[in-house]
């Protein structure tokens, strides 16, 4: 039985109008940064867990500014947090989008797999009747072929 997880098509003017759309965001959030591994690692991360502490210190700053010692930045720190906030929405809409894009490409990818293995089912019976299907059948055959490992001789 033929396998058929998904059966789409992106037009190109589909494909160009997403790339439109990414390159549309790339451009309203200019500020984006990307850091190493090393970075990241050395960073505070705020996460689900310290979230309402961060709701709360914002309320506070808001709510009692004379706590706050005059090198603190009030406003900065505010932009950080709304900074969050609206990113964390961003980052929600888009984790649902990239999970849903990454899910349908592995059932477009399996679709494909399986019936290319029903092509090349289809190459090895006929490779003797059909001039030329011969070399198709050795240059697929590789793909199943076992990996040998190389050991070299002992040394002497």
């Amino acid at each position: 039985m033929e396998q058929n997880l998904i059966s789409a098509v992106i037009t190109a003017e589909a494909l160009a109008a997403v790339n439109a759309a990414m390159e549309t965001i790339k451009q309203n959030l200019p500020f984006l940064v990307t850091f190493t591994d090393d970075q990241k690692k050395s960073i505070h991360k705020l996460g689900n867990t310290y979230k309402p502490f961060a709701d709360d210190a914002a309320e506070t700053v808001t709510l009692y500014p004379q706590i706050m010692s005059g090198t603190f930045d009030k406003e900065e720190y505010l932009r950080d947090y709304q900074l969050f906030k609206n990113l964390s929405e961003i980052d929600g809409k888009l984790a649902s989008l990239y999970s849903a894009v990454e899910d349908t490409l592995m059932a477009a990818g399996s679709d494909t797999l399986s019936s290319s293995l029903q092509v090349y089912n289809a190459v090895q019976q006929n490779k003797k009747k059909i001039p030329g299907l011969d070399t198709v059948a050795e240059k697929m055959q590789v793909f199943f072929e076992k990996k040998k490992s190389v050991v070299p001789p002992p040394a002497k």
